[in-house]
């Protein structure tokens, strides 16, 4: 019988939010189990144990408890084992030294809002893990007898935390994705989503995004500069989720605005919008790739985003 797409491991004291993640997994349509779905009667360390060896995906969901739970610690080196570990931080804390060099998702103020680019990322992590799984299992059951001598495809399971351009689907995918596009390269949609300044005093020019996160600031180390006084040094992140720009504020003094409406969650922002960062306005438009060849900036200078306007 096939196993669980995905072992959630937490500690028990987490158990709130363990129910939470395990809600909107199933929302986001993989096959969860957790403890919670023990019966009357069963073994819970045998039945716990093969569903762990079975899932697909283990996720870890690290806190202050669960770092100092023996059997937290016990699944994620099992699950580590097997290149199926997909941890998520839900309260700061010092992760057990053997895991502090795997990524983890910080979703530590994650309150079950879907559309939170940092949740969509973490979902499109797991469906990655989760369909390279099923594609290796499919091909290791499916082969017949008589066709040994074929040379089956290799697939190389992709580790989350990569730097892959990440396009996050709402209902999980019933063939194998497609190869994501590098960061450093525009979107595989031939699309690309530029901000201009609606103020040609206060910009350079437009700025493509073309990654899934992105930090916007009024000095550095962040990744879209706009060095104004009305921005904040943390001010929001912008990036690209199933195709299109979400933008969360990042607790800014002056505000993040979509279309005049100032927003406190992770927002979509539509094509035509006005997306206003502090003083600063930029139109979201979207622009066909091939046609970023024919104008002035070259797709490499539209997406450094470091674009400083004047203070």
């Amino acid at each position: 019988m096939s196993g669980p797409d995905i072992f959630l491991s937490y500690a028990r004291q987490d158990r709130t939010t363990a129910r939470m993640f395990a809600e909107c997994l199933s929302d986001e349509g993989f096959n969860v189990w957790w403890d919670a779905s023990l019966h009357s009667g069963e073994t819970f360390d045998e039945v716990i144990e093969r569903n762990l060896r079975d899932a697909r995906a283990v996720v870890v969901l690290w806190s202050p408890r669960s770092v100092s739970s023996r059997w937290v610690r016990a699944e994620a080196t099992q699950a580590d084992r097997r290149n199926k570990l997909v941890p998520a931080i839900i309260e700061p804390c010092d992760r057990p030294i053997i895991f502090e060099l795997t990524h983890a998702a910080e979703l530590s103020d994650w309150a079950g809002e879907i559309t939170d680019l940092r949740w969509r990322t973490f979902v499109a992590d797991l469906h990655r893990m989760v369909d390279a799984k099923t594609g290796h299992e499919h091909a290791s059951t499916s082969q017949p007898a008589v066709a040994k001598q074929a040379q089956p495809t290799s697939r190389q399971p992709l580790r989350p935390g990569s730097d892959d351009v990440i396009f996050a689907d709402r209902a999980r995918r019933s063939t194998p994705p497609a190869p994501a596009a590098r960061r450093s390269e525009p979107a595989s949609s031939g699309e690309l989503h530029r901000l201009e300044f609606e103020d040609a005093e206060l910009g350079e020019g437009p700025i493509v995004i073309d990654a899934s996160s992105l930090k916007v600031g009024r000095s550095a180390p962040a990744d879209i500069v706009i060095a104004h006084k009305s921005v904040s040094r943390e001010h929001c992140s912008i990036g690209l989720a199933n195709d299109e720009l979400l933008v969360t504020d990042l607790n800014s003094t002056n505000g993040t605005y979509v279309d005049d409406i100032r927003i406190n969650r992770a927002t979509i922002l539509p094509v035509g919008s006005v997306l206003r960062v502090g003083q600063v306005a930029l139109k979201h438009s979207v622009q066909a790739d091939a046609e970023s060849n024919g104008g002035s900036a070259s797709p490499g200078d539209l997406r450094s985003g470091r674009l400083a306007a004047a203070s």
